[in-house]
This record gives C-alpha cells, structure tokens and sequence, in this order.
C-alpha cells in the first residue's frame, strides 16, 4: 500500500464504508506500509474506537502472504512457478428442507467465508515470477473469469493458456435429487508474455488433455486440512509444468500437498501460511519426506 490515502481508499472507503469526511487531508505519503496488514492495523487502531478488535478479525484475512511479499522483494527473490490453491469464498450455511439429512451447507472455515481477497495478491507475487516461469491458480468456476482478467491485465502480463480441471472419482454426493454432483475443481494457468514456458506431455498419451481425474484424499494421506488437494493429482500438475530443480512457490500452503509432490519430484519449494495448525501438518510432512529421501 503506498501511503495512508491509499490504504484509506482501498480499505476503508472501498471495503468498510467509512464516511470520506473522517479521513485526515493533512497526511502525506511517507513510503511503503510495510504490508497490507500493517495498512489495516494503522485504519483500525485509529478510526474504530468503539471495537476495533471486530473489524480487525473481519478483515484480517488478508492473508499472511500478503506480509511476506514485502519480504520477498526486498530480498530479490525469484521463482520459477506459483501453484496455488488460495481460500475460493465458497462456504456458506444453507438447509435444504428436501433432503433426508439437513445439514449446514459447504463450510471449510472462517478463511473461506468471503472475506478473502482474491485477487489484489496476484500483481505482487507475478513480479516473482522468472521469465519462462507460469502460474497456476486453483479456483471457483465462480472466479475463473474475474481471475483471467486479473492475470491478463497490463498489470501482470501474463497470458492464461488453459484451464486445468480436476474430476474427483469418489466426489461426496449432496442433494442427489436436486443438483448434479459436484465433481469438479479448476485451475488457471497463465504463463508470462513471451515466454519459453515449461511443458512435458506424458509419453503415454497421444495428446496432454486439461483433465486429471484422481480421487479425493482419503486412508494415511488424509489430514485435518478441508480442502486438502491429493498427491497424485499434484504431481501430475508439476510434472507436466515444471522441471526438476526448479523452484515452486505456494503462497497459501495448507496442509503441504503442493510442497510434498515437489519435493519427491525433485523441485525446490517455499511455502507461506497463515493458519498455525495447518503449518504444523504441513511441516511434519515435509520431514517425513526429506527423512524417507535421505
């Protein structure tokens, strides 16, 4: 966030609803918040005097990649590959009075309640990105179109080339009589302008098609993690995208699906997240893979 007035604008103003006459004119940019959290911090501890800690709670989930990235371009970091399974905004309570079973509708957690920003993380991570490098986003088909833009905006500079789809071979069925199976999970991938992008069809196939059809996670590999993504399908993904000694950056881990089939595969990997529990899993996975490789 460049100064007060943008992280006025952006925050308050665009996100909260603060009335434009509250803002102090006499502040003047100063240089870099040193994250998106720190601009949130500074609007709440100032302006919400009442109970700063609630709005504080609402909005935090700006995520803590977006503090690191400050980090990251300070150190001149650079990778060869985003993959990615970000928060979709999808959980919500509903109560079909029609099935046998009510239940509370899709909830993964507090972190996937629409509070989420899906997309401001995007340009900042894209200057990380190696010349021949790509991104690969995990998606809603709610988003998919509102993240293209985003990736193809002048912006970013990327130019998407397909979406990937994964096809769950054992989906949870909900509401059978009402609705189709959702079976189906998507991911974006956008490689930058001009590049020498990575791509190793299997040999087994006569033509790579966008569809990987796995299973869910279930038996030893299932964690506590809700929206844990399997092994084999990532494996695939980053055998197809990526070479070995590359270096794969996840700013929004989870339990370490993505960081675990790089490794056994042989890419480098550095992972970011938010939640403490999560970390933890994903950490005890990852020893146990550098214990079994070594």
């Amino acid at each position: 966030v460049r100064c007060w007035n943008c992280a006025y604008n952006m925050l308050a103003r665009e996100s909260i609803g603060i009335p434009v006459d509250i803002v102090d004119q006499s502040f003047r940019c100063y240089g870099y918040f040193c994250s998106w959290e720190c601009a949130v911090r500074y609007l709440y501890d100032n302006y919400f005097v009442n109970n700063p800690q609630d709005y504080y709670n609402q909005y935090s989930l700006l995520c803590i990649a977006y503090q690191k990235i400050n980090n990251f371009i300070a150190e001149g970091l650079q990778v060869d590959h985003i993959i990615t399974d970000p928060p979709y905004n999808i959980s919500k309570v509903n109560n079909f009075s029609t099935m046998k079973n009510p239940r509370s509708g899709v909830d993964f957690g507090e972190w996937d309640k629409g509070k989420f920003d899906l997309f401001s993380w995007i340009p900042l991570y894209s200057t990380l990105v190696r010349a021949n490098g790509s991104m690969i986003i995990f998606c809603s088909y709610r988003f998919i179109s509102f993240i293209v833009d985003v990736l193809e905006s002048d912006k970013v500079g990327f130019n998407v080339k397909d979406v990937l789809i994964w096809q769950k071979s054992n989906p949870m069925p909900r509401n059978i009589t009402r609705r189709y199976v959702q079976d189906m999970e998507f991911a974006i991938w956008a490689v930058k302008k001009n590049a020498r992008w990575v791509f190793n069809k299997q040999e087994d196939v006569p033509y790579q098609r966008s569809l990987f059809r796995t299973s869910v996670v279930n038996g030893n590999e299932r964690t506590k993690h809700p929206t844990q993504k399997s092994l084999q399908l990532m494996k695939e993904i980053i055998s197809i995208h990526t070479n070995r000694n590359q270096t794969i950056l996840d700013p929004f881990m989870g339990s370490g699906s993505t960081g675990i089939a790089a490794l056994e595969l042989g890419r480098n990997f550095i992972g970011i997240e938010k939640e403490k529990k999560y970390f933890d899993i994903a950490q005890s996975r990852f020893k146990e893979v550098l214990n079994d490789n070594n």
